[in-house]
């Protein structure tokens, strides 16, 4: 929906699938971390949310929203800056191994 809005509906779903699963790769290493070492998670757990922000935003801002470029770039640079915001609650959403998951 955010690329239909952005003005590209073109956007590669095997892609947008692939990106979506560095998440979960890093959130893998911040929980092992947590199996080996419990303090270490909340180390962890930052550095992997940021370098997979990061990455996503380098990553989508070349392959993903090349031919967007011309619309609008200030929606181009808030819709990347959420991209890079929301990867914090899910990886605290995804961390959150208790019985309540929404808590």
């Amino acid at each position: 929906m955010i690329f239909l809005s952005l003005g590209s509906g073109e956007a590669p779903l095997l892609d947008i699938v692939a990106y979506a699963g560095y998440t979960f790769t890093g959130m893998c290493f911040a929980v092992l971390g947590k199996i080996l070492s419990g303090y270490s998670y909340y180390i962890l757990m930052p550095c992997a949310c940021l370098c997979v922000g990061i990455f996503l935003v380098k990553t989508m801002n070349r392959v993903l929203f090349a031919e967007v470029r011309s619309f609008d770039s200030s929606r181009h640079h808030s819709l990347l800056l959420l991209i890079a915001l929301v990867q914090f609650p899910f990886f605290a959403w995804l961390g959150n191994v208790g019985v309540n998951w929404f808590l």
